[in-house]
């Protein structure tokens, strides 16, 4: 769950190669138009998916792991 980051850069990459039409060609076709609006979308959704990720890697962490307290 730690790689979400690197995914989500690799979609951009490969949406972007291929011509799949798809989370990164939007972000790519939003940042070509100057469309401000849906980068800002895009980048909301982004952070929400990495951040969500991120709290459930943490939490099954704790779960997964009894040394660890939450102080």
């Amino acid at each position: 769950m730690l790689q979400i980051p690197w995914l989500l850069n690799g979609v951009v990459i490969v949406e972007t190669l291929f011509t799949y039409q798809g989370f990164g060609w939007e972000l790519v076709r939003a940042a070509s138009n100057n469309d401000i609006e849906m980068l800002l979308g895009v980048s909301v959704i982004s952070v929400v998916v990495v951040l969500t990720t991120q709290l459930i890697s943490d939490i099954g962490y704790v779960f997964l792991n009894p040394r660890i307290r939450i102080s």
